[in-house]
Order: structure tokens, then sequence, then C-alpha cells
């Protein structure tokens, strides 16, 4: 049974998530070079995807689907951000920019 509480609990999370979704939309969108479009995704991926994530768990409760929830959120909040660090050596480089060794 969902409680009013709850129902609160879901909406902030989502409304949360949607948001910092629309305003890295908006940024991404307005930025000029494709490096400064690419500081749009860390929003995304570090806050939207956990929140979402939460507010799943929030509205499914404890179970196997929202284990798969879990799972799916921590890793693209984990792979993130190593992405996108390769994405942005890589247009460094077709820039001209010497970004030095890979860190391999």
């Amino acid at each position: 049974m969902t409680t009013a509480a709850q129902i609160t609990v879901e909406a902030v999370l989502a409304g949360a998530a949607t948001l910092i979704v629309a305003y890295a939309g908006v940024g991404a969108l307005w930025a000029r070079a494709p490096l400064a479009k690419l500081h749009f995704l860390a929003p995304v991926t570090t806050l939207a995807v956990p929140l979402f994530c939460i507010a799943a768990v929030v509205h499914f409760g404890i179970s196997l689907g929202s284990a798969t929830v879990v799972l799916i959120a921590i890793v693209v909040a984990a792979s993130g951000s190593p992405v996108t660090t390769a994405i942005g050596r890589t247009l460094a480089e077709e820039n001209g920019v010497d970004v030095g060794r890979s860190p391999e």
C-alpha cells in the first residue's frame, strides 16, 4: 500500500532528477564547443540517475526489480566519469591539444 509520504518522496526525487536532466540538456544546447557540452553529462550520470533509482526503489519497494534498477544506476554512475574523460581526451586530441600519455 502506497502512502502519501511515499508518493511525496517519489515525486520530489523524480522531479529533482527531471530538473537536473532539463538543466543539463539546455546547457548542452547553449554550449558552443564539444568539450563544453561534455561537461553537462556529469550531473545526469552522477545526480539524476541515482535520484531516479531511489525514486524507483521507493515506488516498487525492496524486490528483485529494485535490485536490478540499483545495479544499473551503480553501473551508470560508476562508468559515467571514465567514459566522459575518454571522450574528452579524444575530442581534445582531435583539436590538437596535447593531452599527454594515456593513463593505461
